[in-house]
């Protein structure tokens, strides 16, 4: 009986303290992304509110992540603002597109916030070949 009890206290604090699969190192994934559209779930946020937010924290700290900063965008929402393109940021079309990232079950693991980078580098003209290495870059960051 005794047993027992320790195992499922075990279970009970092996579930308790591991880390969400909607993370990864310690930012939101595709994993939270798709559960935000999930009706089952009782979010109090929708994709547009969510990423508005999110935008907003990574404005105030102006990139200043030092072990990734060489996986922002903001030369590219520069560049796209410049020439006048800023219509082709609408919310929607950056949801949309974000979600289609989302579709190929590898990418799951990528934060949000680099595949918003990732949206905003491919409206802003990016080759194919300087996209595929952005999440090359972003997948490693993400697996290690």
């Amino acid at each position: 009986m005794m047993k027992i009890i320790f195992s499922l206290i075990l279970i009970a604090a092996i579930n308790i303290f591991s880390q969400s699969e909607r993370f990864t190192r310690n930012l939101e994934n595709g994993y939270a992304w798709v559960r935000l559209e999930d009706p089952v779930l009782n979010f109090s946020t929708s994709k547009e509110t969510y990423l508005s937010s999110i935008l907003q924290r990574y404005r105030l700290t102006q990139e200043k992540y030092p072990e990734i900063s060489h996986l922002g965008c903001k030369n590219e929402i520069d560049k796209i603002y410049q020439t006048d393109e800023s219509d082709k940021m609408l919310m929607s079309n950056i949801i949309s597109e974000m979600d289609k990232f989302y579709n190929e079950e590898e990418n799951m693991i990528i934060p949000i916030i680099f595949v918003y980078c990732y949206t905003i580098k491919k409206i802003a003209g990016l080759s194919e070949a300087d996209l595929n290495d952005y999440k090359k870059a972003v997948l490693e960051f993400s697996e290690e």
